[in-house]
Parts: structure tokens; C-alpha cells; sequence
């Protein structure tokens, strides 16, 4: 019998093989409960709050019910198998928990007298096919998923919004939560109102500094504090959890996703989806949705993931210039 190795660390594995540990785990859970899951690293939560500092694997089912047969159990730990570099198995000890997915929804603001109202993420800037300069925002995807507006207000502080048109949202099957907009007007009246934001100082202003996706999780990992920039006041949080094999979040399937909590009520409330996120000084995530009903507990995707599509879906020479 080859020995158990407890897994208390995030950094005892490397991303590869968490995402192999949360793929069995996931086929584990299948086999014993008959539903499809997400799974994430996190710590274990009672009573709402998290139960000490060891790892588990946090499975979110879109049921969780209140009685199930002992033969139906998530068990408390899972004991993984997995392969090392040399051919040989170690066997993993992984504690468990369970969450119900339907808890966590995308947070866009819905339709109102024929408009959209959404939040941003990012500011972009590039060279339009008519060589005049285009300024838009990175906002989320998921707002176009059940309309066929094109035209919206974004906002960027509480009092300041900006009429933008749909340029591209990323397709369902993309595994991106992501859209850009571009700013309605003549570039010189937009670079002006950009100023009087503060959202620039000048009408070429330089790239951002992203954190990778890497980084990000592991700002999540070591529960590090971060703010929120919604249109409003911003907000703090703390890094709870990572998602290595996606994470379900309405329609969508969404790639290398946190969920961050111990935050103020309502801090990622409906219509906050879009919102920058950063850890220290470094742009982090933007907002795709959050936990219903308080609304303390909000799942990011790293700003990082949306670059080469914002590229590719812009089709010429975009540039990142700004997070707020």
C-alpha cells in the first residue's frame, strides 16, 4: 500500500497538478453523488466563516441537499492518486467540503427602459482602421447573454458614465466573462471628460501592470487583502479560494477564477460585475458575479486572461492604458 501525503499548503502542488487533483475529484464526485461539480481549493467553512487554515477541496454541487443517503456522501476527505514525474503515485489526503453553486450568480444590471448599465474593468486605447484613436472599456461578456443591445451608459465613478456601443463580447464557449465597448463622440471631447476623471493625464498614457494569472492565485491562496474599485466607494476583500478546472457561473464555464470574501454586505452586488479588483498595487480581476444574498463573497477572473482576446477581438494595435 503506498503511503498518504496530507495536503495542507497550496504550494505543496503545482497548478498542473491541482488541476489533475480537481478533474478526479470531480469524477469522484459524479460516481458518488450522480451530480456535475466545481471544485476549488480553499479552506473549510463553518457557520459561514472559514474553520481553521488546512486546504480543502471545496465542492460546489447545484444541489445541496439537506438529507442524503450515507452512500451519497461527499466523504471528508478525498484520497487522490496522483502520478509523479518519475512514473510512480503518491496518494493524496485532501479534506473536503460542500457548497451549492446555485448560491453564486453573475451580477450585471438588468435591462432598464431599453438600456444597459454596466461597469468597467479596464480602459483601452487603440488605432482605429480610419487611423483616428479609439478609446473603449473591457466590461463583462455575460450582459449581452440574454439581449441584443448594442448600446449602453458605463460607468467609471457613481456620478460619471460614458454612452458606449457593443464592439465584441466573448462567446459562451470561450470560457471568458469579457466585452469590449467603445466610447461614443469625437475623441477629442472623450479624451477631455477621460481627464477630467482622472481616468488619464495625458492622451497617450502607459500600459498597466498586470498580475498573471499565477500571481493572482496566489494573492488568493495566502489570503491577502485587496479592493474593489466599483462605481461607488471601493470595497475590501480578502483572497478565500482558486478554481484550477473552471468554475460554472450562470451560462458560462470561466477559466482560472478566485472567489474572495470577508467583505462589507453588498459589496458585490448586482450591477458591480465589470469592477476592477487589485492586490497591493497590481491590477488583479475583474468582477463576474457573486453570492447571493448579502452579496459579501465575489468570483473574479484574472484581467490577465483578457488580453490576447481583447487583442485578437480589437483587430489592431489595442493597448491596455488604464485600471481604476
Amino acid at each position: 500500500m503506498m503511503p498518504a501525503v496530507t495536503i495542507k499548503r497550496y504550494d505543496e502542488l503545482t497548478p498542473d497538478q491541482w488541476r489533475r487533483v480537481v478533474a478526479t475529484a470531480k469524477r469522484h464526485v459524479k460516481a458518488i453523488t450522480g451530480q456535475s461539480s466545481e471544485i476549488g481549493i480553499g479552506r473549510k467553512y463553518s457557520g459561514g466563516k472559514p474553520f481553521g487554515w488546512q486546504l480543502a477541496l471545496r465542492v460546489y454541487l447545484p444541489r445541496k441537499r439537506r438529507r442524503v443517503a450515507p452512500a451519497q456522501r461527499v466523504p471528508p476527505h478525498f484520497q487522490i492518486r496522483l502520478k509523479r514525474s518519475d512514473g510512480k503515485f503518491d496518494l493524496l489526503v485532501i479534506r473536503s467540503d460542500v457548497e451549492s453553486l446555485g448560491d453564486y450568480v453573475p451580477t450585471a444590471a438588468s435591462v432598464k427602459l431599453g438600456k444597459r448599465d454596466a461597469a468597467s474593468g479596464l480602459l483601452l486605447r487603440w488605432n482605429g482602421i480610419d487611423g483616428e484613436i479609439k478609446w473603449g472599456f473591457a466590461t463583462v461578456g455575460h450582459l449581452y447573454d440574454d439581449t441584443s443591445l448594442r448600446t449602453c451608459s458605463v460607468r467609471v465613478h457613481a456620478t460619471t458614465a460614458f454612452q458606449c456601443r457593443r464592439f465584441k463580447a466573448a462567446a459562451r464557449g470561450e470560457h471568458l466573462d469579457v466585452a469590449v465597448m467603445v466610447i461614443v463622440g469625437k475623441p477629442a471631447e472623450i479624451e477631455e471628460k477621460l481627464k477630467c476623471c482622472e481616468l488619464i493625464k495625458n492622451n497617450d498614457p502607459p500600459p498597466i501592470d498586470l498580475m498573471s494569472v499565477r500571481q493572482v492565485h496566489r494573492a488568493a491562496m495566502r489570503h491577502r487583502r485587496g479592493r474593489t474599485f466599483p462605481p461607488g466607494d471601493e470595497q475590501a476583500f480578502t483572497g478565500e479560494e482558486v478554481f484550477p478546472d473552471g468554475f460554472r457561473l450562470g451560462s458560462r464555464i470561466l477559466d482560472d477564477c478566485i472567489r474572495v470574501g470577508r467583505s462589507a454586505e453588498d459589496t458585490f452586488r448586482r450591477g458591480t460585475s465589470g469592477s476592477a479588483w487589485r492586490f497591493g498595487d497590481q491590477a488583479a480581476c475583474m468582477q463576474v458575479g457573486g453570492k447571493v444574498t448579502e452579496f459579501r463573497e465575489g468570483i473574479g477572473q484574472p484581467l490577465d486572461r483578457f488580453l490576447d482576446w481583447i487583442q485578437s477581438a480589437i483587430g489592431e494595435s489595442a493597448k491596455v492604458v488604464a485600471v481604476w
